[in-house]
């Protein structure tokens, strides 16, 4: 019994050690935040909705199944990725929403309508020339918390914890 605790405990170091190494640190988004961001996007009925780093994938279950939206999100940890993957299945949303287990540097924006991103301020910055190259011209950008440096937002709504969230629209964003 002392070999398993000891050997789980490492494990959870050098998961927590790995996840040091990301863009973003898991930090899980409530569903009334979720919601909001969905709503603050504009989100429509059969929109294409990618969340880039979406964690166990609570944003994507909430466009597909609140706004019936297509949903995809992109998550690099195995173990949430997974996760996230189980919930979509659970939840009967496998026609609308699924889960990519990859880089999200690497995700397919060019059919996006609605970008989410909950990410460092590094990360937004690493995405901005992509996210301007790819998403269609009246595409929407959401980001929790931070903002995407030099641009200009055309609205700012506010997550359950009072953090903002900050809406651009490509086209429009500088």
């Amino acid at each position: 019994m002392l070999y398993l605790g000891i050997g789980l405990g490492g494990l959870t170091i050098l998961w927590l050690l790995w996840n040091l190494t990301l863009d973003a640190m898991w930090q899980p988004t409530d569903r009334v935040t979720a919601r909001r961001i969905l709503i603050l996007a504009g989100t429509k009925e059969g929109e294409n909705v990618v969340d880039l780093g979406c964690g166990d994938g609570r944003i994507v279950v909430a466009a597909a199944r609140h706004f019936r939206a297509h949903a995809v999100g992109y998550e690099i940890d195995p173990f949430r990725a997974l996760w996230g993957k189980g919930w979509i299945l659970a939840a009967g949303l496998a026609g609308r929403a699924r889960i990519v287990w990859g880089n999200m540097y690497r995700a397919d924006l060019t059919q996006a309508d609605v970008v989410v991103l909950f990410l460092s301020a590094a990360a937004n910055s690493r995405l901005e020339g992509r996210l301007v190259r790819e998403l269609k011209p009246g595409a929407r950008v959401v980001s929790y918390f931070h903002p995407m440096a030099g641009w200009k937002p055309q609205d700012v709504g506010m997550a359950r914890g009072g953090y903002p969230l900050f809406l651009y629209r490509i086209g429009e964003e500088r």
